[in-house]
Parts: structure tokens; sequence; C-alpha cells
């Protein structure tokens, strides 16, 4: 085979495999931001079962670690993670029970590493004296893909006011 035909031989496979890639670019593109978008869903679900079984360790080991303003709830910056964990992991000791009803979720691919997910919904907490506090919230979370893990970079947590 001469050099001349070896060329063209492998600058037809080049072209081919190019052309397959870009064929399916818009395709994995999408699928890309499917998996994200499961991901975030994954790690918020599980955020929510911590919430749920009232562990303040599990709930923030889904949370970045860093003294930038990360959690804002209600009008009130926590200025650092140590600080909102604190308030919560005692918030969580006068708790017997939590419920959450999501009426809607979304997420938002941003970049391959960041997402943004929303959501509102109802909850119900019971006191641990019987009393019973129900009500809607919302909340927004920037999630950052980090060392192959989801974490809440910034959380911001509402309750509207009653009108």
């Amino acid at each position: 085979m001469s050099t001349a035909t070896r060329v063209i031989i492998i600058v037809v496979f080049v072209s081919a495999v190019l052309a397959a890639q870009s064929n399916t670019g818009n395709m994995s593109s999408l699928e890309r931001q499917q998996a994200i978008e499961k991901a975030v869903l994954k790690t918020y679900e599980q955020m929510n079962r911590a919430e749920i079984n009232l562990d303040a360790d599990k709930f923030f080991s889904y949370i970045l670690d860093f003294d930038k303003g990360l959690i804002i709830q209600d009008g009130r910056l926590f200025k650092t993670r140590q600080e909102a964990y604190e308030i919560v992991k005692e918030g969580f000791e006068g708790v017997s029970h939590l419920k959450r009803v999501y009426e809607q979720t979304y997420v938002t691919v941003i970049s391959p590493e960041t997402a943004l997910l929303t959501a509102r919904g109802t909850s119900t907490v019971t006191l641990s004296d019987g009393r019973e506090l129900s009500g809607p919230f919302a909340a927004s979370l920037v999630y950052v893909l980090r060392d192959g893990q989801w974490k809440v970079l910034h959380g911001h947590y509402s309750i509207p006011n009653q009108r």
C-alpha cells in the first residue's frame, strides 16, 4: 500500500469519526444535562431525607464549608457553615417530626459543574411539646460539583409572609 493511500485512509477515518461526534453532539449534551439534573435531584432528596430524620450532621455533609454568606433563611444571613449548622442542630432538638410536600421542583443546569435548584411546597413540623406548625416554603440552592459530589454552594430558604 502506498503512502498516499495510507494518508487517504487515515484522513477518511478521522473525518468519519469527527462527523459521527458532531452528529451526536447535541444528543450527548442533552444527555449530560439530564444526568446533571438527575444527580442534583438525588443529592437534594438525600438532603431532604437527612432533614426529615432530623440529622443535622448528614444534612450539612452536602453543604460546602466556607465563610462567604452561604445560607440565607427568612432574611437572616448565616456567614459561615458552622453558624448555620449550630442553629439548625439546635432547632432540630425541639422537633419530633418534620414533613415536606413538594409542589414544584426545578433544576436549571448552568454549566457541567453548576446547577440551580428551586422548589416550593408545604412544611409541617411537630414540636416536642406536641404543637404542630404548617405553612408554605420556597427554596433556591446553587449546587457545584466538587470531587465527584454535588454540594450546596449557596442556599436561600424562605417562608412567605402571611397576608
